[in-house]
């Protein structure tokens, strides 16, 4: 097991005796904890387990203890990926603390953490994202250029991880009160300072057009109607033998006319032979799906009476 630590220290007039309410140091620990393991798990997925304790305390301070936890046979793996320098090896507590909360140098420059990163954003999409030949990142916003390391990039586009990042800002940076919120090693010059306007820089990004994916089929398929509607803006029922009904838009102007001038003359227990449209949608919010009738091509009359022969 490998470990490392950090402090956290609230700022403000309820804080200066050294005392911070349970019902606000708990949310706010927790939502850490969240990042925390959102982070490893984005990293490391199930080969090592992250969690964070918390030490005994200093006045105004609190000490939190991260430590990630590795089975005896991913330890030697490990070990011998990092003989040949594996960018896949696990990473370790004091690798993912570097991650989130230190900053470091490189040449060229000072690296960022995650929450560095997160906070220089400002919410914004960076303007260019350049990988270097070692093993760092450079990202520009606004003509400003910061390093990071390139799995900080993995966890800034890590939908978990920025969730649990937005939850914890929230947490910690709604506390009444809260004049500036201290993570480091040291948190009278810690290497990050939070403040309450820092909170919208911590809110997920709202995902653009760039970032959906769009597929698109057509095909033709037999369509029993559950429900009609002739009215904009309602949606017909249809169930194409599967277990679910599914909702959809009839674009075909002339079958929808036929039928309301009663040229074609419906019933439940009708079949219609279509031409439709089904489009999906992927998101970092989910999967949508929509289908539209294009064409009617057929009206297959449901049984009305028996066949003898």
């Amino acid at each position: 097991m490998s470990s490392s630590s950090f402090r956290i220290a609230f700022e403000g007039v309820p804080f200066e005796n050294g005392e911070i309410a349970v019902s606000d140091l708990a949310p706010a620990l927790l939502a850490l904890g969240e990042v925390v393991q959102a982070a490893n798990k984005a990293l490391n997925g199930s080969r090592a387990e992250a969690r964070l304790k918390l030490r005994a305390t200093n006045v105004g301070s609190f000490e939190a203890l991260l430590s990630v936890d590795l089975s005896m046979l991913d330890a030697i793996k490990d070990m011998l990926d990092a003989v040949v320098d594996n960018p896949e090896r696990v990473v370790a507590a004091t690798d993912l603390l570097e991650l989130l909360l230190k900053a470091g140098t490189v040449v060229g420059g000072t690296v960022f953490g995650l929450f560095h990163a997160v906070k220089f954003l400002q919410g914004k999409k960076p303007e260019k994202v350049e990988n270097r030949s070692d093993g760092f990142t450079e990202i520009t916003v606004n003509h400003t250029t910061i390093i990071v390391d390139r799995r900080t990039v993995t966890l800034l586009e890590d939908f978990q991880t920025r969730e649990a990042l937005e939850k914890f800002s929230e947490k910690a940076l709604s506390i009444e009160g809260i004049e500036a919120l201290r993570l480091g090693d040291n948190c009278v010059e810690a290497s990050l300072v939070l403040t309450p306007r820092d909170r919208l820089s911590f809110q997920v990004p709202t995902p653009s057009e760039d970032d959906e994916r769009v597929e698109v089929v057509e095909r033709e398929v037999l369509l029993k109607i559950v429900t009609s509607h002739f009215r904009d803006g309602y949606k017909w029922r249809f169930t194409d033998g599967g277990e679910k009904a599914f909702t959809a838009d009839i674009e075909d102007t002339n079958f929808l006319n036929d039928v309301l001038e009663a040229k074609l003359s419906l019933s439940a227990n009708d079949t219609l032979r279509c031409r439709i449209r089904e489009e999906q949608r992927l998101t970092t919010t989910g999967l949508t799906k929509e289908i539209k009738v294009l064409r009617v091509i057929e009206h297959i009359p449901g049984a009305r009476q028996l066949k003898l022969i």
